[in-house]
């Protein structure tokens, strides 16, 4: 994998890292490289890496207040078996169960997914209905980003040079109900062909509140702003998510690609839309 010109850096702080960053501008970070690895197996000309897998102030669960914090180099594995992360962040965890296979989330980062900024991201769309922020860390600052402004299209974000992601930040969402649901090629080790993640808060068999995110439909995970508005004040039942199929299937415009064709992807919004209805029923 390796030829005479490329460099392999283990940093084991924040700081170290983001030193190497400036001085190797052109190296790839690694962190649990189920993507990075195979990118670059039948590469001729290998790139610096930078392995951040022993950074751990990036590491570890914690709550402070009101809010979660998921280091960058969390596991999925580990998120799933995170009980707080379950008590606050459910629709999380769905996802993460869903992701690659065993070994995958074993290795998988919350923070690698995050940074490839792919559309098709099953955690993305979670993130987004959890309203999270991403912190970044730079030399000698950090500064923290709604995931809503952090990702500008396939496989681009808002990261500048020299900037690494450290954490996600999640408020605490105990009152809320969540489902992910996907489709994909087969029930597990396939890319998304659409993605979905909804939260309700439901009181008195009311919708109070409503978030949906989607996945795979755009080129950001994207907030489906028009079915959420249409669904709060109205009854948890199967006359209001009629009426919001309708209109989650009009707020989108997906391309064809080698996944899926556009109209298939425009249907199946609705058609996950309803699932997620039932898992909360």
């Amino acid at each position: 994998m390796t030829n005479d010109k490329s460099q392999i850096f283990s940093p084991v702080y924040v700081p170290e890292c983001l030193n190497l960053l400036e001085r190797f501008p052109n190296a790839k970070m690694l962190a649990g490289g189920t993507d990075l690895l195979v990118r670059l197996k039948d590469k001729i000309n290998q790139p610096d890496i930078i392995d951040i897998s022993h950074i751990e102030e990036m590491k570890g669960i914690s709550a402070s207040n009101d809010k979660i914090k998921i280091g960058a180099l969390v596991t999925f594995s580990e998120i799933i078996e995170s009980e707080l992360v379950a008590e606050n962040a459910g629709v999380l965890v769905q996802a993460a169960e869903m992701i690659g296979s065993p070994q995958i989330r074993n290795r998988g980062t919350i923070g690698g997914n995050i940074a490839n900024a792919s559309p098709a991201g099953d955690s993305i769309p979670p993130l987004f209905v959890l309203e999270a922020e991403i912190e970044i860390a730079g030399m000698n600052y950090s500064r923290t980003i709604p995931i809503k402004d952090f990702f500008k299209g396939p496989g681009k974000s808002i990261l500048t040079d020299g900037e690494i992601i450290t954490a996600v930040i999640i408020p605490k969402m105990k009152n809320w109900e969540g489902a992910f649901v996907r489709l994909g090629q087969r029930k597990a080790l396939a890319i998304s062909k659409v993605s979905l993640a909804l939260l309700l808060k439901i009181k008195d068999d009311k919708i109070e509140e409503a978030r949906i995110a989607l996945g795979a439909v755009a080129p950001t995970v994207i907030r489906a702003e028009k079915t959420e508005r249409c669904l709060v004040g109205k009854k948890f039942d199967n006359d209001t998510l009629l009426e919001a199929k309708k209109i989650i299937c009009e707020e989108v415009s997906p391309i064809s690609d080698i996944r899926s064709i556009a109209e298939y992807r425009k249907e199946m919004c609705g058609v996950l839309l309803e699932e997620a209805f039932e898992q909360l029923k």
